[in-house]
């Protein structure tokens, strides 16, 4: 599984030649919030709404095996910060055929700043 192809997607959200199945399934879990996509340009569509000028992502770790991915992200886009756990699963082809989003949500530079400030971060 291609993991930059995907950092790359979640930095620009233009889809990559050969990394998606153009039916992808989507389940993405954000704050308070929970729904489901069905297709590639859908995706790219929901990613672009999400950051249209981009974002800055950062890679933590990756657990590949088999199949499934397990990415870890941290993603800067207009001034709004967000962790992410992304669970990648390819078919037989090796395309990207289901998406799993767990994310902390945008938090906005007060929120930064206070969690700096009243829970530093022991390990990035």
């Amino acid at each position: 599984m291609d993991v930059d192809a995907f950092t790359s997607f979640l930095r620009t959200a233009e889809l990559p030649p050969g990394l998606f199945a153009t039916d992808v399934f989507c389940d993405l879990n954000v704050p308070e919030w929970r729904f489901q996509l069905q297709g590639a340009e859908a995706f790219a569509a929901w990613a672009k709404g999400e950051a249209p000028d981009g974002s800055r992502v950062t890679t933590g770790r990756v657990v590949d095996a088999d199949r499934t991915a397990v990415v870890e992200t941290e993603m800067v886009s207009g001034g709004s910060y967000s962790r992410n756990l992304w669970v990648l699963r390819s078919d037989d082809a090796g395309l990207v055929d289901e998406v799993v989003l767990y994310c902390t949500g945008p938090w906005d530079t007060a929120t930064i700043e206070r969690q700096a400030r009243e829970a530093p971060m022991i390990r990035r």
